[in-house]
């Protein structure tokens, strides 16, 4: 598999090269120079498939060039050895069906896409007797699953960024009570976008990387993004579900489901559902990619206003150069951006978007409760009230996190009961983590000392 960056379509790139980089050196995020496509029979092979079948048959087209067929297969068994029963399901709320993705280790979608890179690095690393650094940015979810993934793993240290104060008192414990020696935790005194921008500074940086191989565990990582494509096709494969809400911040999870549709699954309509940090609602309505100020809602995990994936998508349609241009300046105060209007009716051919408000977050994880006994969490509440208001046959909602996870926004909104929780996970250890400034080179000096060591 042959690799270019978004920002440079002539500078070609190995598997093992994007394994190794995770952020391309010029600064623009891998994608594949072509993408694999699925035949007709391919395709209807799958049906009613369980979810491993599908991880194969996806994962080995772009893997053949790491690992042999059964190292990939040994890959995925180990990835889902401590998933619930059949790794995923559905919940039907009549006019709107949830696929559940909280049936893993840390009760977040995440879990599908980390556990499954941490074995791809483990094998990988032992393979070729090398040792990595993992930093990556979170607003919540992405954090406590990479942590839980690559805890105690040999050769690998982790450092993962947090806004402080920006996270759920669940998801920050999930982080911060490993106990494991080669975890490191940094609440910034910043939103995510600073710490999704400290990451990509520290691929930049020659002086920190010229002896230590990094990688990014947030989806600016190829092989974070692969996974998320399983149980979409999963859906379709199992369900027949051709249309896909999704509840989107930093719009890795969406993509997944474009590039499947790229590959000949027969996806319709791809909804991005936004809270009021609705960049991506504004540009897919109105060609709007202005920046405005990160507002705090009860939908933490998207609380975004840069959504890096969505640079692998202008991409497509624009080429590098303009993509270069357009992504140089996004993350300019008070700037108001558009693209051609040309391309952007053939993007916004492919999404649909939506906007759910925190008011209307809380009111649909009620509405949901009352006429179904189903509890969702916020995240999942922005894409059912988004879902209800397109209207839209066929569709599936992702259900992005366990209710249990923002247990405050849950319980305002249908009252305080010990009922709803189904699932629970206890913190065994003290919190663990190190508070600092918005400042890169606090954070580089504190990876030199600490997970360069």
């Amino acid at each position: 598999m042959q690799y270019v960056s978004t920002r440079d379509q002539d500078r070609i790139f190995t598997s093992e090269d994007v394994l190794n980089l995770g952020l391309a050196p010029d600064g623009g995020l891998f994608v594949p120079k072509e993408f694999p496509s699925f035949t007709n029979q391919e395709i209807t092979n799958l049906k009613n498939k369980d979810f491993k079948i599908i991880a194969f048959s996806i994962l080995e087209k772009f893997l053949l060039d790491l690992f042999s067929s059964t190292e990939i297969r040994d890959i995925i068994n180990e990835a889902y050895e401590n998933f619930d029963e059949g790794i995923v399901s559905t919940t039907n709320l009549k006019d709107v069906t949830l696929l559940n993705l909280f049936h893993g280790p840390t009760l977040a979608f995440k879990d599908y896409a980390m556990c499954l890179l941490a074995k791809i690095y483990e094998f990988y690393l032992k393979k070729n007797n090398k040792s990595l650094v993992v930093i990556g940015a979170t607003s919540g979810d992405t954090g406590s699953a990479a942590i839980h993934a690559f805890q105690n793993l040999k050769n690998i240290k982790i450092c993962i960024l947090h806004p402080h104060n920006g996270t759920s008192e669940f998801q920050r414990k999930q982080m911060t009570t490993t106990g494991s020696d080669n975890v490191f935790n940094i609440a910034l005194e910043g939103t995510f976008d600073d710490c999704q921008s400290i990451v990509k500074k520290a691929f930049n940086d020659s002086e920190l990387t010229q002896d230590q191989s990094f990688t990014a565990v947030n989806s600016i990582n190829w092989f974070r993004i692969l996974p998320q494509t399983i149980y979409y096709a999963w859906a379709l494969s199992n369900y027949g579900f051709t249309n896909f809400v999704v509840p989107t911040g930093n719009f890795g999870n969406i993509y997944a489901a474009y590039i499947l549709k790229k590959m000949g699954f027969p996806i319709n309509n791809l909804v991005a559902a936004t809270n009021e940090n609705n960049i991506l609602h504004r540009f897919i309505s109105n060609n709007d990619l202005s920046i405005k100020k990160v507002l705090k809602t009860n939908s933490p995990s998207m609380d975004i206003v840069i959504s890096s994936n969505f640079e692998r998508l202008i991409h497509d349609f624009i080429g590098p150069e303009k993509t270069k241009e357009v992504f140089s300046n996004i993350g300019l105060k008070n700037n108001s951006l558009r693209i051609d209007q040309r391309d952007y009716i053939q993007i916004s051919e492919f999404f649909k978007s939506g906007m759910a408000s925190s008011l209307q977050v809380t009111e649909e994880i009620r509405k949901t409760f009352q006429i179904s006994n189903v509890v969702i969490d916020p995240h999942t509440a922005v894409g059912v009230s988004v879902a209800r208001s397109l209207n839209l046959d066929n569709t599936c909602a992702l259900a992005c996190a366990h209710p249990v996870k923002f247990q405050e926004t849950v319980i305002a909104s249908i009252g305080d009961t010990n009922s709803v929780f189904d699932k629970s996970i206890s913190f065994n250890n003290s919190e663990r983590y190190d508070i600092l400034g918005n400042d890169y080179d606090v954070f580089k000096n504190y990876i030199i000392k600490n997970a360069k060591s």
